[in-house]
Order: C-alpha cells, then sequence, then structure tokens
C-alpha cells in the first residue's frame, strides 16, 4: 500500500513540474509604455500575442495575436483598457471587422477574401 501511495506522489511531482510555462519579455519603451511579448508555452520561439500597457497597467494601444504557425488572427486596439477603434479577426476565408467606441460594440461587418 505504501508503494502504491509513493507512486502516485512521484507521478504527480513529476507531472506537475513537466507542465512548461509560458515565456513573457518586457520592454520599457518610454515612461507611458511597455511592450509585452507572449510566447506559446510550447513552444518558446513562436509569438502568441503582442501589445503595450500603459504606466497603469492597463492594456493600450495595438495588440496583435497569432496562432502557432505565425499568422495573425487578432489585430485589436485599446486607449486606457477601453476597446476602441476597428478590431479585425482573420478567420480561413473571411475577416470580420468589429467596431468599438469606449468599450462599446458599434458595428460588426464580415468580408470573404477571394484568391485569384
Amino acid at each position: 500500500m505504501k508503494a502504491i501511495v509513493k507512486l502516485v506522489i512521484l507521478l504527480f511531482c513529476v507531472t506537475a513540474f513537466s507542465q512548461e510555462q509560458q515565456h513573457i519579455e518586457y520592454k520599457r519603451i518610454n515612461n507611458n509604455l511597455i511592450k509585452v511579448i507572449y510566447y506559446f508555452a510550447d513552444n518558446s520561439s513562436a509569438v502568441q500575442s503582442e501589445g503595450f500597457f500603459n504606466n497603469k497597467n492597463q492594456l493600450q494601444g495595438m495588440w496583435v495575436n497569432y496562432n502557432v504557425e505565425g499568422n495573425k488572427t487578432t489585430i485589436a486596439y485599446y486607449d486606457k483598457g477601453k476597446k476602441v477603434g476597428i478590431w479585425t479577426y482573420f478567420k480561413g476565408d473571411k475577416i470580420n471587422f468589429v467596431t468599438y467606441k469606449d468599450n462599446k460594440l458599434i458595428g460588426v461587418e464580415e468580408k470573404t477574401l477571394v484568391v485569384n
């Protein structure tokens, strides 16, 4: 019985320590902005998202999200933590444009990509 308990504890410890941590880079641009790059946990060289925080830790400016292949999935804009402007979502052959003003949804438009 003790051997089984020890084995369960050992497996739990190995599993807990084998989980990879997400790599994050921070770079101060000036007194008001910090650029942040998040990498996928299972591939520390592939960027998952990147953008800026202001000096009050609020999302600021343009943020871009990527899939594991490195393709853009979302381009978003923030002003002092609030959603603003036109956000662009890429999915397959469609692009969605979602417009925000002061964190409120204003409009949605979908377009289909045509490749010749």
